[in-house]
């Protein structure tokens, strides 16, 4: 909290026309102190020292214990929920619902479905065309008097949500609009008219996690994926007993959770010696990364219980801000050895 004070302190000096001396040094004090403290964290991030990188992530995860800052993990199902009970105490009747794409769509519909009303997006309420099904007759009514829901399912910086209003305002006909967020943080809570949850950074969403870096929250920050049961499928029983069926699967493996955004680091328990055929795999399937880990013995059988140390092995020297495993109980493994949070696909919980 002292801390945001100070942050919102010097962010009003910035905007101030008029400094006098003092607040002139101070200012100047800041943003040097600022630079030097985003140019250390870049060189710890990029350094790829295990040392160095062991002492900043054991300082990251007291840092949490005492902020309370942890990934929170947000299941479709929760949204779901949360959207059907938040509808049930709207302070008034909306004649439409407007969604901000993409994720913004997804709790509109639901609110849409639930309430019987029209559904659009900004671009096209300014066009007046929606969605309604053929078997609701409510057609809306453009007037003076018409409510707008506009929705989306969070807020940061308010950005998408003036944007949205700014497409709106080119309609010709006026009309009172509501600005709302499922979930919202501290920060963010005046930035909306409502909102239902309260949930602070960083935060994942199960229906964006593939569309976002989940740690843009951090400057600098890595995000590190496994990648039998991420972004392929896990690999069959005993198929990697038979060299030739289990070297067809890695060129034929289908595809399961491909992210938009571009990897940091894929860490694999597969050999090295596979790595042509996992690179082509990868280029084959749009998979965009920075770093590929592979283990670098000589057979399978030396992998024996020790798949998860692999792995750590590989962390503690990326220092990635997230990691996302398949395996339980590995992911457990893993963030009980290294303190970076981890994401487990198989059960969909994190370790924070």
């Amino acid at each position: 909290m002292i801390k945001k004070r100070i942050n919102d302190h010097f962010k009003a000096l910035m905007y101030k026309e008029k400094l006098n001396k003092f607040e002139d040094i101070l200012l100047k004090l800041y943003r040097s102190n600022k630079k030097r403290y985003k140019n250390l964290k870049k060189y710890i991030h990029t350094a790829e020292n295990r040392n160095i990188n062991r002492i900043y992530i054991r300082a990251r995860h007291i840092r949490s214990l005492i902020s309370g800052e942890k990934f929170c993990f947000v299941a479709l199902e929760d949204a779901i929920i949360w959207t059907s009970e938040w509808l049930k105490s709207f302070p008034i009747q909306y004649d439409i619902i407007v969604g901000i794409p993409r994720s913004g769509m997804l709790i509109a519909s639901i609110i849409a479905l639930k309430l019987g009303k029209p559904l659009t997006t900004p671009d096209l309420f300014a066009k007046k065309e929606f969605w309604l099904s053929t078997k609701v007759d409510q057609h809306p009514k453009f007037i003076k008097q018409m409510n707008v829901l506009l929705v989306d399912d969070s807020i940061n910086s308010g950005k998408s949500m003036r944007e949205s209003i700014d497409f709106m305002r080119q309609a010709e006909f006026d009309f009172d609009i509501t600005t709302a967020a499922l979930i919202t943080s501290d920060e963010t809570n005046p930035l909306v008219d409502i909102y239902y949850k309260y949930i602070k950074h960083p935060r994942i969403f199960e229906w964006n996690m593939l569309h976002r870096k989940t740690a843009s929250s951090f400057e600098h920050e890595k995000i590190a994926l496994d990648m039998d049961g991420v972004l392929c499928e896990n690999c069959p029983p005993h198929t990697d007993s038979d060299e030739n069926a289990y070297t067809q699967w890695i060129r034929s493996a289908k595809p399961y959770l491909i992210p938009s955004f571009e990897i940091d680091a894929i860490v694999s328990c597969r050999l090295e010696k596979y790595r042509a055929d996992t690179v082509k795999w990868l280029s084959n399937h749009n998979v965009r990364y920075k770093k590929l880990i592979l283990w670098n013995i000589e057979s399978k059988k030396q992998r024996k219980g020790l798949f998860a140390k692999h792995k750590i092995d590989a962390i503690l020297k990326i220092n990635p801000a997230i990691f996302w495993e398949s395996n339980l109980n590995q992911a457990e493994n893993i963030w009980k050895a290294t303190k970076t949070p981890v994401f487990c696909i198989d059960n969909w919980i994190m370790f924070n």
